[in-house]
C-alpha cells in the first residue's frame, strides 16, 4: 500500500490507528470505525479475502465426481467441484465470455456447466469445452489465442476442509493454520472415516459487519444475552423426559475454562461442560478414550471448543457441533451459513441427538442465532452514537494471558502464541485484530 494514501482514500497512518495495542500499557482498543467505515470494507476484500486463505466448503459436499458446489471469496461468487479424476477444483463462478454466472444453484452434480446467457460450455474442472456457434463466428486470431477456461481459484484441503485463495503466493495451508489444525484435528478425529455437513443449512442475514460474528464466541455475553435459553434449560431439568439434554450452563461457570490464540488471526475459547455424556460423542466415550488416551478423550467429548480460522470460518463443538460461515455482503450487512457437523459413522442414537441439539439452540426455530443476531445488531447501530473513537471491548482477560502453551494445552499437543484462563476473556480476539491490521497495511 501506498506510504500515503490507496484508491479507497484511506491511508497508512489511519490504518494504523484503527488498532492501539500496547499489551505493555494494559491496552489494546479496535476502532468503532472500522466496522462502519464503507471505505475500510472495500480495503477489507481486496487485502484480507482476496489475498490470504479462505474456507469455501467440505469435501463431503461434493462426494461424486461431477458434484459442485458454491461458495464465495468476499464478493466474488466461487464453485468448488469434483472433477474426473476425483481432485477438488474452484474457479470464479463467472463465465469467460460476458461473466454471467453459470449456475445460481447452492449444489448439483453436472458433468458440464452451460452459460444460460450465450451457451458457452464448461466441464467440471473449468475448462472451456464449447463455445456456441464458435466456427461461424468470426473471431479474430487474438481471440483463439486467449484462454476461455474459467479463472481458477487456488485450492487446498486439510482434514476434509476445503480453502482457497486468490493470491497463488500464499502458504501451504498447514503453515496457514499453524497451531489451530491440533483443533479441526481433535474434530476430524472423533471417528476414523472424518466428518460429514448434514443436508439442510441454515441461511440467514445479519445486519452487522462481518467481524461482529468472528468475536461472538466470547463466553462473556452468554448469561446477558441467551437468558431465556437459559431458562428453557433449567425448566427442562426438573423433567424426567428431557430427551435433548443439553450443556448445564450454571454448573459450567465454576468449571475450568480459557482462550488460545494463535497465529495468522485464528483463535478459540473452550470451557469444560459437567454433563459431557450428554452430548452426542458421549455415546463412543469408551472408543474414544481407548484411542485417544484420557487427556484427549476428555478435551473431544467434555469440552466446549469455540474455533475461529480467520477470516471467515467458525468449528463450533458446543451444543452440537457446527461450521458457520461468514460472508461479507456490505460494511453493514453479513449473510451466514450454519451446518450441523458430524462424524461419519457415528450411532444412529447419538445422531439424532446431534441434531436435536443443532435445532435447539442454533436451528431456524432454535434460541440462540435470533438473540445473537438483535444484539449484534444493536452494535451495529450503536458504533455511530459515541463521540468516543474506540471500543473498549478486547481488555477483558489481558491479565490472565500467558505466552506460550498452558498446562492444558500442553498435555493435549496445543501450540497457542498466548493461553487465556477465563472462557469470558475476550483477549481471544487479539490475534484476529493483529492478522487484520498486518494485511490491511501490507503493501500492494
Amino acid at each position: 500500500m501506498d506510504q500515503m494514501t490507496d484508491r479507497t482514500g484511506l491511508n497508512l497512518a489511519e490504518l494504523l490507528d484503527c488498532v492501539q495495542d500496547a499489551p505493555e500499557e494494559g491496552k489494546f482498543e479496535v476502532a468503532r470505525r472500522i466496522f462502519s467505515d464503507p471505505a475500510i470494507f472495500e480495503l477489507e476484500m481486496r487485502n484480507i479475502f482476496e489475498s490470504t486463505w479462505v474456507y469455501l466448503a467440505h469435501e463431503s459436499q461434493i462426494p461424486n465426481v461431477h458434484d459442485f458446489v458454491a461458495a464465495r471469496i468476499g464478493l466474488k461468487p466461487v464453485l468448488v467441484t469434483r472433477g474426473d479424476n476425483g481432485q477438488v477444483h474452484a474457479f470464479l463462478n463467472s463465465c469467460s465470455h460476458r461473466g454471467a454466472e453459470l449456475t445460481a444453484s447452492k449444489r448439483g452434480n453436472k458433468r458440464t456447466l452451460t452459460c444460460p446467457y450465450h451457451g458457452w460450455v464448461y466441464d467440471s474442472s473449468g475448462r472451456c469445452v464449447n463455445i456456441d456457434a464458435e466456427p461461424r463466428g468470426g473471431y479474430p486470431d487474438y481471440f483463439a489465442g486467449l484462454s476461455h477456461d474459467l479463472a481458477r481459484v487456488k485450492v487446498s484441503v486439510y482434514r476434509g476442509f476445503i480453502f482457497g485463495s486468490l493470491n497463488d503466493a500464499v502458504p501451504p495451508i498447514e503453515q496457514y493454520l499453524g497451531g489451530s489444525a491440533a483443533v479441526i484435528d481433535a474434530m476430524a478425529d472423533q471417528s476414523p472415516d472424518g466428518l460429514e455437513l448434514l443436508r439442510g443449512a441454515v441461511r440467514y442475514t445479519c445486519k452487522a459487519n462481518w467481524k461482529m460474528q468472528l468475536e461472538n464466541i466470547d463466553g462473556y455475553h452468554f448469561f446477558p444475552v441467551h437468558t431465556s435459553y437459559i431458562g428453557l434449560i433449567l425448566e427442562r431439568q426438573k423433567k424426567a423426559d428431557n430427551a435433548i439434554k443439553t450443556i448445564d450452563p450454571t454448573q459450567m461457570a465454576s468449571l475450568p475454562g480459557g482462550s488460545y490464540q494463535f497465529e495468522n488471526g485464528h483463535s478459540m475459547d473452550w470451557g469444560l461442560m459437567p454433563n459431557g455424556d450428554d452430548r452426542p460423542l458421549g455415546f463412543q466415550r469408551e472408543r474414544i478414550t481407548r484411542e485417544f488416551g484420557p487427556d484427549k478423550a476428555r478435551w473431544m467429548i467434555d469440552a466446549v471448543r469455540n474455533l475461529v480460522v480467520f477470516p471467515n470460518l467458525l468449528i463450533m463443538d458446543q451444543s452440537s457441533s457446527t461450521v458457520r460461515i461468514v460472508h461479507p455482503v456490505s460494511v453493514d450487512e453479513t449473510l451466514v451459513e450454519v451446518y450441523c457437523v458430524a462424524p461419519k459413522g457415528e450411532p444412529q442414537a447419538a445422531r439424532e441427538r446431534r441434531l436435536r441439539q443443532f435445532e435447539d439452540f442454533l436451528g431456524p426455530a432454535g434460541l440462540a442465532t435470533p438473540d445473537d443476531q438483535a444484539v449484534m445488531e444493536a452494535c451495529q447501530r450503536g458504533f455511530k452514537a459515541s463521540k468516543r473513537p474506540y471500543l473498549q471491548g478486547h481488555f477483558r482477560g489481558m491479565t490472565h494471558l500467558t505466552p506460550g502453551a498452558d498446562d492444558n494445552a500442553r498435555a493435549l499437543g496445543l501450540s497457542p502464541q498466548f493461553s487465556g484462563s477465563d472462557i469470558d476473556d475476550e483477549t481471544f480476539t487479539h490475534t484476529q485484530y493483529r492478522q487484520w491490521l498486518r494485511l490491511m497495511t501490507a503493501a500492494d
